[in-house]
């Protein structure tokens, strides 16, 4: 199943194309995959994670579908 990633700030740069930019990548996934499970194929770092599949929140368990749009940003804080 193919599913596109798109992460922001600083973690785009460990898109695993080597160009930063948040700019989705589309990844070829076997049927089954988590969050959790890109996450750690991408070597992103263990720190808070606000996660997003087609603009609803989600978690690291949720079970990703083919033609999902998986958005992984750090917290924001500000006012």
């Amino acid at each position: 199943m193919q599913v596109n990633v798109a992460l922001f700030a600083h973690l785009s740069s460990f898109q695993p194309d080597g160009e930063a930019g948040r700019r989705p990548r589309a990844f070829d996934l076997p049927e089954g995959t988590t969050v959790g499970a890109v996450i750690e194929s991408l070597g992103l770092p263990d720190e808070p994670r606000v996660l997003f599949i087609n603009g609803r929140h989600a978690d690291e368990d949720t079970v990703l579908a083919g033609g999902d749009r998986l958005a992984i940003f750090p917290p924001v804080a500000g006012g």
